[in-house]
């Protein structure tokens, strides 16, 4: 059986198992392999597998699909074992079979989750560009005029700047620390400015306990607050892998038929993405909705998994602010505390180096020895 490793040899690396037929890669959603880049096409190639050898198919992309650094040129382009296959700035490793020295599939992040029609594990981009220059870029706009999006082009185009500016907004955060708690309210007070959401909520690791707890919840005008109004299972579920994680009928997937959240609250669309810190996964942000005239898309995903992004590097640096200003206080006050000590002492020697002081002690050795003698 055939895999893609993405990220190979790296802390990210994921392996996804190439079913019989057909496999597609790109940033919509109904993809088996579903690339969260702004640049990557809806569709961006296929790949065929079939009982005499696997080939992978360039869909008209707008940056093209390379193999070995070669571009794709042809319908049938043959896949070796080793080659490495490039989507954008996606690379994979196409291998024809598992070794047992080689990199095993994931327990989280293979193809027998990602073909579920109604759940999709997804590894995240990672946004290294500057946020104020995708600001004035227009992108969108030239990915949906080349593939003939129904929408109106103006209003995504707008919808995009809208979501970026949210962005650039949490980035702000930056540069005037706040408390960590009113920071993570912040941020759901801002998602809820331009995504349809009943809930969200924020959970972060403990450092101790390396437990997830809930730290921010946030309900939508109307609904009930209820802090604990998540799906664990799906929490869980994207902290474990690392992945981001969209449904679109939670409560039709065979892995949470038991899940009593989820029924109870008729949870219909959901998204969950990591906060990654570097390599290590710091919490999550969840959010659902339970109308079934709402469908979260990939621009949903891919706007909440940049806002993910840029609040883990504001919690971060606001905790680690946070925790210098209490070491500082706590050093502020035992320096506190050696000056008082210090100066105590120093008033106590001027007072025993006063003559009165020293006839004091002479009149009082004097008694005792008065007193010893008698």
């Amino acid at each position: 059986m055939p895999y893609l490793i993405y990220a190979p040899d790296t802390p990210d690396r994921r392996v996804y198992e190439l079913k019989p037929g057909l496999n597609t890669l790109g940033r919509e959603i109904d993809n088996t392999i579903v690339l969260l880049g702004a640049t990557v096409s809806r569709h961006h190639a296929e790949i065929h597998v079939t009982p005499t050898g696997t080939t992978i198919k360039d869909c008209q992309s707008i940056n093209h699909t390379f193999v070995n650094r070669v571009q794709v040129e042809v319908d049938d382009y043959q896949l070796h074992d080793g080659d490495l296959v490039r989507c954008d700035t996606f690379e994979f490793k196409f291998v024809q079979q598992m070794t047992s020295s080689g990199p095993q599939p994931l327990p989280i992040g293979n193809n027998r989750e990602l073909a579920i029609e109604n759940l999709k594990q997804i590894p995240l981009h990672q946004y290294s560009e500057p946020l104020e220059e995708l600001v004035n870029k227009k992108t969108a706009k030239n990915a949906d005029q080349s593939e003939g999006a129904a929408a109106p082009i103006e209003s995504r185009e707008q919808n995009t700047v809208n979501k970026l500016k949210i962005l650039l907004e949490v980035s702000k955060q930056l540069w005037s620390p706040d408390e960590p708690d009113k920071l993570l309210h912040k941020i759901l007070d801002l998602l809820f400015q331009i995504m349809n959401i009943d809930r969200a909520v924020i959970l972060l690791v403990d450092p101790d306990t390396q437990q997830l707890e809930l730290k921010a919840a946030k309900s939508k005008a109307g609904i009930p607050e209820d802090p604990h109004s998540y799906s664990r299972k799906i929490v869980e579920l994207a902290y474990q892998s690392g992945d981001a994680i969209v449904t679109q009928d939670a409560k039709d997937d065979d892995r949470f038929n038991d899940s009593v959240s989820i029924i109870r609250q008729v949870i219909q669309n959901c998204m969950c993405v990591p906060f990654k810190n570097y390599t290590e996964v710091m919490g999550v942000l969840y959010v659902h909705n339970s109308s079934f005239s709402v469908s979260y898309t990939h621009e949903d995903l891919e706007f909440l998994s940049a806002l993910a992004n840029q609040a883990a590097v504001v919690i971060h640096m606001s905790s680690e602010f946070h925790k210098r200003e209490q070491k500082l206080k706590q050093q502020v006050m035992e320096l506190q505390i050696q000056i008082d000590q210090e100066r105590k002492e120093n008033e106590l020697a001027e007072i025993m180096s006063l003559d009165s002081f020293q006839k004091l002690q002479e009149r009082a050795e004097k008694m005792r020895n008065k007193h010893n003698l008698t």
